[in-house]
């Protein structure tokens, strides 16, 4: 990279060494700058020709006034171009790509002063900025043609230890399945039932309080709850 008059003025050489979205930014950056300076020029034109007719035309401070505006402006963009290269160029050819975003942001809102086309490029600058910061998958070139062997699949691989097997494999005699036929259904055997009059019976005690009777070697009435 080379500096022009003075190193006032970032030169077009980008760093090789730069990522692919920072070398972009740092492009954007650099006509972001002469953007400044030829506004700059512009609105320096317009201001001493605005204050001249003015003057010629007699009208005073009032007719000088959109004069002393666009030298104002030009002043602006002058200042906004040399310090764009300090604050934006130079933080991207050393890597501070933070600081160099961050610094993007307020030649961006001062970029409206050389008629937003400064804005533009800057816009373009914070975007490929963040781009170099966020984290990304790495890029893996393809492979040069003619450097790629393809293989074959492993099954074709196989069938000539398939081929070689021994005939006698391919010729055994297939199995003989002999039917046998499913045994007979036999229902499952009733149990028999206790004749009538011979359940057992359980001792039945009352309920003290609601009257209900109930087996004794249960602790709670079913029909109150209440103990034994």
């Amino acid at each position: 990279m080379t500096n022009t008059i003075g190193g006032l003025i970032a030169g077009s050489a980008v760093p090789p060494w730069l990522p692919r979205d920072a070398q972009d930014a740092r492009k954007f950056a650099y006509w972001a700058q002469i953007l400044f300076l030829l506004m700059g020029f512009v609105w320096f034109v317009i201001g001493i020709s605005l204050a001249a007719i003015g003057l010629s035309r007699g009208t005073g401070m009032s007719g000088m006034g959109i004069g002393i505006f666009g030298i104002i402006m030009a002043i602006v963009c002058g200042i906004s171009g040399l310090f764009l290269k300090k604050s934006v160029i130079d933080e991207i050819d050393h890597g501070r790509f933070h600081d160099a975003k961050t610094n993007s942001v307020i030649w961006l809102i001062i970029g409206v002063a050389g008629f937003a086309f400064p804005t533009i490029l800057l816009i373009l600058v914070y975007m490929k900025l963040s781009e170099a910061i966020s984290p990304q998958a790495p890029n893996y070139a393809p492979y040069a043609q003619g450097t790629v062997v393809a293989q074959a699949p492993q099954y074709q691989q196989q069938q000539p230890a398939q081929a070689a097997a021994p005939a006698t494999q391919q010729t055994a005699p297939p199995q003989q399945l002999y039917y046998q036929p499913a045994p007979a259904y036999q229902p499952a055997p009733v149990p028999a039932q206790a004749p009538a009059g011979q359940e057992h019976k359980y001792q039945m005690i009352k309920c003290k309080k609601c009257g209900v009777q109930f087996p004794a070697f249960m602790t709670n009435c079913p029909n109150c709850g209440s103990s034994k």
